[in-house]
């Protein structure tokens, strides 16, 4: 597991090859998001971009974007995860995260982390991963 946070690198190399990284992990900036109807939590909007998701059998990897109505700890509004979904078995696993100062991550990356994690999760019932699952698993058979 690796943390990144972008502001603690010095070395003008590093930050180059960081960006380099964040730029072929990071979605489109003018990913077309479309809203998740439902949250559970008030202050969160979440949306995904059906233009990222990548399909293999049953697992579905795809950019999520959670925005917050206030700053969170660490002075980001903005979280884009990239997740992967195993539609048959109902589990999820982080792959890497994206914070951002802006509501709309649409301006510069301020901290990131890449983990392609070996562990899933379930997913809860009535959750917003649920609900996530269930909106991108749809797309799968289509």
């Amino acid at each position: 597991m690796t943390k990144t946070n972008i502001g603690l690198y010095q070395h003008p190399l590093i930050n180059l090859l960081l960006l380099s990284l964040l730029f072929t992990v990071s979605p489109a900036t003018q990913a077309q998001w479309v809203a998740l109807d439902r949250t559970i939590k008030p202050g969160e909007s979440h949306y995904f971009d059906p233009e990222t998701l990548e399909k293999h059998a049953q697992l579905i990897k795809v950019w999520i974007l959670t925005s917050f109505d206030s700053k969170q700890k660490g002075g980001f509004h903005a979280l884009k995860s990239r997740y992967e979904f195993d539609c048959q078995l109902l589990r999820a696993r982080p792959i890497a995260h994206l914070l951002y100062p802006d509501k709309l991550a649409s301006g510069s990356v301020i901290g990131a982390r890449h983990e392609e994690s070996p562990d899933w999760f379930a997913l809860v019932p009535q959750s917003n991963f649920q609900h996530i699952a269930d909106t991108i698993c749809k797309t799968q058979s289509e």
